[in-house]
């Protein structure tokens, strides 16, 4: 029997994901890590639904745009990219976790204030690892100068 806590089943998750930028040019992986850093901050100063709409906009999608529809590779290297693969680490997790499989700008939007809480706590507890390895495995914004 294969038995991980959430916390454990949290790293492997952002393991990987950090994993797949890693393979993208050092200016995407150095604005990853400074959007990873920066996104908590953000979440918790202007709300997760906000911090959500925020990162669809510097992908020029409309609001009712479904997470899985988003794909980093079809950005240009840098800003974008880094951008749309912090937008779907949060999605996919936060889909396999709580929202059982919705959108979770939608599921936001749609649910009550405990729900959005709950969606806040763990995207907050998410990021947590994802900065952890961002910071360990990928390149960050001053070594690109």
């Amino acid at each position: 029997m294969d038995f991980r806590s959430l916390e454990q089943e949290r790293a492997k998750f952002a393991y990987e994901k950090v994993g797949e930028v890693r393979k993208e040019d050092g200016d995407t992986q150095g604005r990853y890590v400074s959007y990873v850093k920066s996104a908590p901050v953000l979440i918790l100063t202007n709300g997760l639904g906000q911090a959500l709409a925020f990162y669809l906009s510097k992908l020029d999608r409309p609001i009712d745009v479904d997470y899985k529809t988003i794909d980093p590779k079809e950005f240009p290297e840098g800003d974008k990219m880094a951008y749309a693969y912090l937008y779907r680490h949060i999605s996919e997790w936060l889909a396999r976790r709580v929202t059982e499989g919705q959108d979770p700008l939608k599921y936001y939007m749609e649910h009550d204030g405990m729900s959005a809480i709950r969606l806040t706590d763990e995207t907050i507890a998410l990021l947590n690892w994802l900065k952890r390895f961002a910071d360990a495995m990928l390149k960050k914004e001053k070594e690109q100068r």
